[in-house]
């Protein structure tokens, strides 16, 4: 019997350029970004089912995404270094470890390789048309994709296999 499986990949939001001296993987976030995470947390929270795992990049921003997205309930939380700015192939590969007993997976993470992973997870025939064309021109930092694969195993997922369900950008959960 197949079962599904979900993935959400939630891009860290914005986060400060920082002084030469700081490293990258030290970068806060600016107060824009902590309210982006913060309302895309809102959002997530609302959806069913909500993440039984988060794989987390190791880094400040990531790490301070995940803290102001502020999610609801209790689940594991795995802080991969192999995953802060891995290329697509690395990433799944990480997603491809995880137990099957876990049904749904977020993932905060960076560009370049989740907007990659993005448009590689998705099935282009398959899913949501509209959420795919934005998804297609960019991965802005705090937005979050969302995808369904009808397998019962991580070891499963592979590219072209996921519906793409959602994408939602800040913007537009941003007051006007």
């Amino acid at each position: 019997m197949v079962e599904m499986k979900r993935i959400s990949l939630f891009r860290h939001a914005e986060a400060i350029d920082g002084p030469p001296e700081m490293a990258d993987i030290d970068r806060p976030l600016t107060p824009r970004g902590r309210d982006d995470a913060a309302r895309m947390g809102g959002t997530i929270a609302k959806r069913e089912p909500l993440p039984d795992v988060v794989l987390c990049s190791p880094s400040v921003r990531t790490r301070e995404t995940l803290e102001y997205a502020n999610l609801p309930g209790n689940r594991e939380t795995i802080f991969n270094p192999a995953i802060y700015h891995a290329p697509a192939k690395q990433i799944l590969a990480a997603i491809k470890t995880l137990p099957d007993s876990h049904g749904h997976v977020l993932i905060v993470g960076h560009n370049p390789g989740f907007h990659d992973l993005a448009l590689k997870l998705a099935a282009p025939d398959d899913g949501d048309a509209d959420a795919l064309k934005k998804l297609m021109r960019k991965f802005p930092k705090g937005a979050l994709a969302s995808y369904e694969f009808d397998i019962g195993a991580w070891r499963d997922a592979a590219f072209g296999g996921g519906r793409l369900t959602d994408f939602v950008r800040p913007k537009e959960l941003r007051p006007r």
